[in-house]
């Protein structure tokens, strides 16, 4: 196959291995510090979206509480909390607009919220 745009062709290993998660400062001026959010793979995002998804009617509020505990991370990229509940026990006494400013950012990086879309949220 020709090359016309001067991108090679990608292999199995080639995707398998390219770095392609980004991991991104946040600073939080409420909390005297900053914070990292981290792109998910894949797999851990279609889970995520599928326990928000599986969430009772009554029970939305929980959705924030499963995006910050799956993209909230160290510097390196590692979780900070093991799951939502720890996650909801830390932030929920949180202020709000703090944890909704860390969402929007949370669905940017995901590729779950454009530009336009971003400003209502």
């Amino acid at each position: 196959m020709s090359d016309t745009n001067g991108h090679r062709p990608l292999s199995a290993a080639d995707i398998g291995s390219a770095e392609d998660l980004e991991v991104v400062e946040v600073v939080v001026p409420e909390w005297k510090g900053k914070v990292y959010l981290r792109d998910l793979p894949a797999d851990e995002g279609i889970d995520m979206s599928a326990a928000m998804q599986a969430l009772p009617e009554n029970g939305k509020t929980a959705a924030l509480f499963i995006l910050l505990a799956a993209c909230l991370c160290t510097e390196q990229g590692a979780p900070l909390f093991p799951g939502p509940a720890e996650c909801r026990a830390t932030l929920g006494k949180r202020k709000m607009a703090v944890l909704l400013r860390l969402q929007k950012e949370a669905l940017k990086l995901q590729g779950m919220l454009d530009e336009d879309a971003a400003k209502n949220v």
